[in-house]
């Protein structure tokens, strides 16, 4: 069983240890990043291993929006570090049970999100072309 450590990002501490980080506060709190940002938490594990089946358990947990009911506050929602981790450990136990059925989904999520970068970079083309025409007939 995987182990991690997590805590609140501090801009001059780093790790030697494989780690990642997920966004502490907004609507999209839980959500795994692989660059820091301010309002995040860094999650530490052992191993590259580790690494990769908490990032993909934040990843399938933010997009199951299991983070939500955490969130406090009124402006700014936020998740606090004790809630994130209890999600976390109740998302691995889960995993854990039924690990075969887990694998599967997340290999279809993991399909799914390159899919998806694909698509959004055609809409930017899609965007330059209609820009470029118009550019074409009204500025040129």
């Amino acid at each position: 069983m995987h182990t991690f450590q997590i805590k609140t990002y501090r801009k001059n501490s780093t790790s030697s240890k494989p780690h990642f980080f997920i966004l502490s506060k907004g609507l999209n709190a839980g959500k795994p990043l692989e660059t820091p940002c301010p309002n995040c938490f860094t999650i530490n594990t052992e191993s590259e291993e580790a690494r990769n089946f908490y990032f993909w358990l934040s990843y399938g947990l933010w997009q199951a929006q299991a983070f939500m009911p955490h969130l406090t506050g009124s402006v700014v929602p936020f998740i606090r570090i004790g809630d994130a981790r209890a999600v976390l450990l109740a998302g691995q136990e889960k995993a854990l049970k039924d690990r075969r059925k887990y694998l599967k989904s997340l290999s279809l999520l993991q399909d799914f999100e390159k899919k998806a970068k694909i698509l959004q970079k055609q809409v930017e083309l899609v965007k330059q072309v209609k820009r470029a025409i118009m550019f074409q007939i009204l500025l040129k």
